[in-house]
């Protein structure tokens, strides 16, 4: 017997779009944006007027810290509720906002952040704020379109935890896509630490700011090594756990201020107030790039939701391809041979990757894997 109308399940979607193809599109252009904004505010400027990027971090930390507590707010009747007769109040419905419903949800949302187990996610929250003060170094000495295609290789590191802490299973053609990739990022430093015509370009373009190859690829595998272990770190825990993932957003958020903030006490003068030290020379650009990470964060929610890995990877291959053009176009980039070899390297492997045949379970990792 064929299925019933009733029985079809419902595609979210928005003015008739699935919202699966509306999230991975607008992740895409995040990715992108967020390495060309990012370069650009760190290299547009003399190194004496640039902004703290440990700063940058902390207002990413905390901004979707309150963005995930007030999401979590308005679902905590719906993730706590273990009853399918009763139904949540409207959003805007009076009875939602009723002092005695507000503090009761507000007791509910403080259980579930401070859970006993909300501990395990220290390690993962330390791990990113180290991920995400090493992009800044990676952007400051890599060209955008560099950057971007090198930092793929956290596919690479997230399938080697997921293996080794995990015990995932790899097809034949991921380990052969693994070892492309791996292959095309080479191929692509190569190009970078050898074009010194393209050194000099960036310098005279860019107010004398030098760029130092070396250092934004050391930069770049060290942000992919703690980017793999936190995202299967994270995985664990959400495998092991019923936790809303705006709870486990919120709980992130919250371990990342003290590490976030390390940095900036140690490199503040003693001269200077607080909020000097914080702010000094944080522009347009430097809220910009804040803005479009959190906005990032958010987006990569609605993808573990309601998107899959195939889409994930063209999403991927997307936005190098938007950031090269947009390198060639506004950084005055060098196109060579070598790099766009190893650009087609690295997009071949990250199709290959995300290729079907994987068992559900393998399937899933990647998704954990926080931008």
């Amino acid at each position: 017997m064929g299925l019933l109308q009733d029985d079809v399940p419902t595609v979210p979607s928005l003015c008739g779009v699935p919202l699966k193809y509306i999230s991975l599109i607008t992740l895409a252009l995040q990715n992108s944006l967020l390495t060309i904004i990012m370069h650009y505010s760190r290299v547009s400027i003399p190194p004496s007027e640039s902004y703290s990027a440990p700063t940058a971090v902390l207002l990413n930390e905390l901004l979707k810290g309150f963005i995930s507590l007030a999401i979590a707010f308005v679902r905590i009747d719906r993730t706590t509720s273990h009853s399918s007769d009763t139904v949540s109040p409207s959003f805007t419905s009076s009875a939602f906002w009723h002092p005695d419903k507000v503090l009761t949800r507000v007791r509910r949302l403080a259980r579930e952040v401070f859970s006993p187990d909300c501990w395990k996610l220290s390690i993962p929250a330390i791990l990113y704020v180290i991920q995400n003060n090493l992009q800044y170094v990676a952007a400051t000495n890599l060209e955008a379109a560099t950057f971007q295609v090198s930092y793929q290789m956290k596919i690479l590191t997230t399938a080697a935890f997921s293996v080794l802490l995990l015990r995932k299973q790899l097809s034949a053609s991921q380990w052969l896509a693994l070892l492309c990739l791996a292959i095309g990022v080479g191929i692509v430093q190569i190009q970078t630490t050898t074009d010194e015509p393209a050194k000099v370009a960036s310098s005279l373009l860019f107010n004398g700011t030098s760029m130092n190859a070396l250092k934004g690829f050391l930069a770049v595998m060290a942000a992919c090594f703690t980017s793999g272990l936190a995202g299967v770190y994270f995985e664990m825990v959400l495998k092991n756990s019923q936790a809303d993932l705006w709870i486990r957003n919120v709980q992130l958020s919250f371990f990342s201020l003290l590490p976030a903030l390390v940095p900036i006490v140690v490199s503040r003068s003693s001269d200077a107030g607080v909020m000097q030290s914080l702010f000094a020379n944080f522009g347009v650009w430097a809220w910009g790039t804040v803005a479009i990470q959190v906005f990032g964060g958010l987006v990569t929610a609605l993808v573990i939701k309601y998107s899959d890995n195939i889409l994930k990877g063209f999403a991927t291959s997307l936005s190098i391809v938007i950031s090269f053009l947009a390198s060639v176009a506004l950084f005055d980039f060098q196109v060579t041979f070598t790099f766009i070899l190893g650009s087609v390297v690295v997009l071949i492997a990250t199709w290959l990757y995300n290729q079907p045949g994987r068992s559900p379970a393998a399937a899933r990792f990647s998704f954990s894997v926080k931008n």
